[in-house]
């Protein structure tokens, strides 16, 4: 399956709006980073609640902020320094909103893991039974994976871990994605189909293997989305990027082209992709220099 270089979203992403950086309460802030602090670091992303609303971890400012489905500045509700780092440092990531309006982020150290949680107005923190990366959610519980690539299953209000084959999503079925050198493995337990594989070409060159990460969500219909970014062993085309689609029964698209997920201010984390809890179509954010940026697929 061809994957191309950077170029710009197609034509059935649609910009959101853009948030800005600065010091007022309705903007996010930034805060040096990079080897030697001299880069302005954005949000560690955000994510959409069932309401509509977005909620961004705003590490600069030491805050969950809130905004309308518009983009329009709501409120803001600051984490308390006995829940950073240190007492100083937000070191929280990947956030997702549960069903019923509680937002969670986490944290991963050295030989623990922790969540945020933002529920009724309350931030508190719960430990984790293992080292711990979510990756997505079925709206009660979290899915990840620790540091040899186990699956589990976490109760985001107790921290209790459990050991899993596949991950689970608001559809109640099962899959599991894999990236391997050049191929994508699919997995999709509860569908006729069962497995789906990809291999990654370069498309100006298709004798060319491409490499990519992966990011995967799900809609509420059981659909399956892919959000790629890599490149070549060569360096040829650059930095490659795309956005696969995938019905619930196995039926998927061809990689659509993608712009940059990168930027100076882009934190690193992988979240761009996500979708509203109740709902089947996705969205993209983008951490540039002016702002973070959220498209929505038509």
């Amino acid at each position: 399956m061809p994957l191309g270089s950077v170029s710009q979203l197609g034509d059935d992403w649609t910009e959101l709006f853009v948030i800005g950086f600065g010091s007022d309460d309705d903007l996010l802030g930034t805060a040096p980073g990079g080897d030697s602090g001299s880069l302005q670091l954005g949000p560690d992303y955000g994510t959409q609640a069932a309401d509509g609303t977005w909620w961004f971890l705003d590490a600069a400012k030491q805050r969950l902020a809130h905004f309308s489905e518009s983009g329009t500045y709501l409120d803001a509700v600051a984490v308390p320094p006995d829940l950073l780092a240190d007492g100083v440092y937000f070191q929280y990531q990947l956030p997702h909103a549960l069903d019923d309006g509680t937002i969670v982020a986490s944290r991963l150290g050295l030989d623990s893991s922790s969540l945020l949680r933002l529920s009724d107005g309350e931030v508190t923190a719960v430990q984790v039974g293992t080292l711990f990366v979510a990756v997505t959610d079925d709206g009660q519980s979290l899915y990840g994976s620790n540091d040899t690539g186990a699956l589990f299953r976490v109760d985001p209000a107790t921290g209790a871990a459990e050991q899993v084959e596949w991950l689970g999503n608001r559809a109640g079925t099962r899959y599991r994605v894999q990236a391997q050198g050049d191929t994508l493995t699919i997995d999709l337990p509860d569908t006729t189909i069962g497995q789906v594989v990809l291999h990654l070409v370069y498309a100006a060159d298709e004798t060319v293997p491409a490499f990519a990460g992966v990011e995967a969500e799900t809609g509420a219909d059981g659909s399956l989305y892919l959000f790629l970014y890599g490149g070549t062993d060569s360096g040829d085309g650059g930095q490659l990027a795309g956005f696969v689609a995938m019905s619930a029964d196995g039926a998927v698209t061809a990689i659509e082209p993608s712009r940059d997920p990168f930027s100076p201010a882009d934190p690193g984390s992988p979240a761009h992709l996500g979708v509203r809890p109740g709902d089947a179509v996705p969205w993209l954010m983008f951490v540039d220099t002016d702002g973070v940026h959220v498209f929505r697929r038509a």
